[in-house]
Parts: C-alpha cells; structure tokens; sequence
C-alpha cells in the first residue's frame, strides 16, 4: 500500500515474459509505463529485446524457458507490489483500461472477494481489428491480486487463477499478433505440432473422418456462426487459416502414429 494525502492505493507491478520480441516490446513498455514496476522475464533474446526493456526502466530476470505456466509464475513471484498485472510482449494497455486498472488500485479493500479480474482482447489483422469471427471479445483474466493467484494449465493453454471471484476491467487490451500471413503460418506450424505430441502422449489417435469434417466444422463456426463474415475478407482468411490449423492437428497426429508404427 501506498499513500498519497489523504488517499491510499494499492501498488501495480506489470510483467513480461519475453524472447526476441524488439519489433513489439517497446509499445507494450509504453503503455504501462504508468506502474510503479515493470517485471520482464526474458528467455534468452539474441535481439535487442532486453536493451529496450532496461531502457525503459524495466527490471529484466534472463531465465530459461521452462514452459510459459511456468514462465509467467516465475515472473510474478518476482514482482513486489499489491496487483500484479501481465501482458504479452506483443499487446498494447489502452488508456481505458489504464483508468479501470488504476481505478482498482485507487479503491482498496482487503476484505474484497475479488481476486482477479478479466479484460478483453482485441485483435489487429490484415489491417483492421477483427470484431467478430471468435476473435472477439476474447476475454483473458490478466489482474490479479499477487497472493490470491497462479497460473495453471498445460503449454498451450495457460491460464490465471484466483483464490476468490472474478471482476471485469473496461478498455480493450490491443494484441498484434502476427506481422503478416507467413508469420502467422509459422506459428500455426510449432503449434499443431506441439498439440499433436502432447495428444500422442495420451494415446488419442485421429482418424481420417477427423482430417476431413472437423476443418470443416471449424470453418463453419468461425465464417458463419460467428459471423466472420462481417470482418469481410480478414475474416475470410481467419477462418480459412482456423479451419487449415484444425487440418493440421489431426493430419500430424495421425502423421505421428503411423510413423511410430
């Protein structure tokens, strides 16, 4: 806690785990430069990553990834304030949520069953941010208090726990992504392939009725159930690229059982 007059607050500390991310870090270090510190924990960047977050006055911890629960716990244990705050390297606080941040930290209260609080992420994509099409509203829980939470899940799904109930923060947290499609191929590509080891080591098998329906099903939902089609042709290329991701996971998984055979 802090005091300021008459008035007192809760302390904000933000963190970062980080790799080779110098295209986008600066932004995102920009737009928190209002908490009182800034945690990155960087997993061995050969870029110009670390430099730019000890420029902008960020305590930076160089560990080894272990996984990113992992990663962001590690990295939150090394904050000291009362609210810890996360984000990735690639997304952007807007001044919205700024205020509604703040405006949690300016009204303390202990006996609060708050523990953690959800935002919503808006995506930018081929040139225009995406409202529909699954991507948004994307709700991620990012505020939390520190000894009320942890991250739990598994590689790919991570997510932030609280030891009470769950707030809801105004403003949008902006997230970029992808620099462009080969990008975004790219990191489909490290994803279905860690998806489908995970699933081999569980003993789930994929059939070719898998490989042919469920892009299909995928497609559907994204263009049409959730109205991708009002991204007009962003929305065309997302959903296409979720209906080629969801082809992917099972065409690997089935790639990796028959060749273990």
């Amino acid at each position: 806690m802090q005091s300021n007059g008459s008035m007192v607050y809760s302390t904000i500390s933000a963190y970062i785990i980080t790799k080779n991310a110098e295209a986008t870090i600066g932004v995102s270090l920009r737009s928190i430069s209002w908490a009182d510190e800034i945690v990155v924990v960087d997993s061995g960047s050969t870029d110009k990553t670390v430099e730019i977050c000890e420029k902008a006055g960020a305590r930076v911890y160089n560990e080894p990834f272990r996984g990113f629960v992992e990663q962001k716990n590690l990295a939150m244990s090394y904050c000291h304030c009362d609210w810890v705050f996360n984000l990735d390297a690639d997304e952007e606080v807007t001044p919205e949520l700024k205020r509604s941040i703040l405006e949690v930290s300016k009204n303390p209260n202990p006996s609060s069953d708050i523990a953690i609080y959800t935002v919503t992420r808006k995506t930018w994509y081929m040139g225009r941010w995406i409202l529909h099409s699954g991507w948004y509203p994307e709700y991620r829980v990012r505020l939390s208090r520190k000894e009320k939470a942890r991250w739990v899940g598994e590689m790919l799904h991570e997510k932030l726990e609280g030891d009470g109930d769950i707030g809801r923060l105004s403003g949008d947290l902006l997230h970029r992504p992808y620099a462009d499609l080969g990008e975004h191929m790219r990191k489909m590509n490290v994803y279905t392939d860690i998806w489908a080891r995970k699933e081999k080591t569980r003993g789930r098998k994929a059939s070719w009725c898998d490989i042919l329906f469920r892009p299909i099903v995928s497609f559907t939902k994204m263009y049409v159930l959730r109205c991708g089609f009002l991204d007009f042709g962003p929305g065309l290329i997302i959903s296409i690229m979720g209906a080629w991701y969801t082809f992917m996971k099972y065409a690997r998984l089935l790639e990796l059982w028959r060749n273990s055979n």
